[in-house]
């Protein structure tokens, strides 16, 4: 694989990534969990700035353009969802919805983090150990989000999904993303 194919192929994932917090955000949001809505439109804003971020790397250090490819588009809301309002979703599809959402996102990070670390391997048996070493970054912060999903996913688990502490701590998390999107810096 060459710079340009790995580069292309990291841009690409991104935009994907990009798309998958944006819907996750709207798939929580319908589902009235307004914090966990919250967590995925902070993932999507940082990603945003970890894809420009790239973008810059590439072009400063590269003196070239990533080439774009075309990204699948990601279908994380089941289309049934779209003949109803957030009124009509009963308690039993609610928690069927919730698990399959974070059981979305946690195999959404571990497929990322399975390909930016196969493509910094790339980068280093091409000798371009400056560019895997900011590819790293990408993986470091995979790899929280990853273990951050998989913690929530199986505090989830071990409470059985249980409606009412998931509302409970609806507003803690919508506030403690709000803070952390104040944080990004785009």
């Amino acid at each position: 694989m060459t710079i340009d194919e790995i580069f292309s192929q990291l841009s690409a994932h991104m935009v994907e990534g990009l798309m998958t917090h944006s819907q996750l955000s709207d798939y929580f949001g319908f589902l009235g969990l307004e914090g966990y809505q919250m967590c995925h439109r902070y993932h999507y804003f940082e990603e945003n700035s970890n894809y420009r971020k790239l973008s810059m790397y590439y072009l400063q250090h590269y003196d070239r353009l990533i080439k774009e490819q075309s990204v699948p588009r990601p279908s994380l809301i089941p289309d049934s969802w779209y003949q109803y309002t957030r009124h009509d979703v009963n308690i039993p599809t609610r928690k069927s919805a919730i698990q399959i959402g974070f059981e979305k996102w946690v195999n959404w990070e571990k497929s990322t983090k399975k390909l930016y670390e196969s493509l910094y391997q790339e980068l280093v048996q091409l000798g371009e150990i400056s560019a895997a070493k900011e590819l790293a970054k990408y993986i470091q912060d995979v790899d929280y989000e990853l273990a951050e999903a998989y913690q929530k996913h199986l505090e989830l688990v071990a409470m059985d999904y249980d409606i009412t502490q998931i509302i409970a701590e609806q507003e803690k998390k919508k506030k403690e993303y709000k803070k952390k999107m104040k944080e990004i810096k785009l």
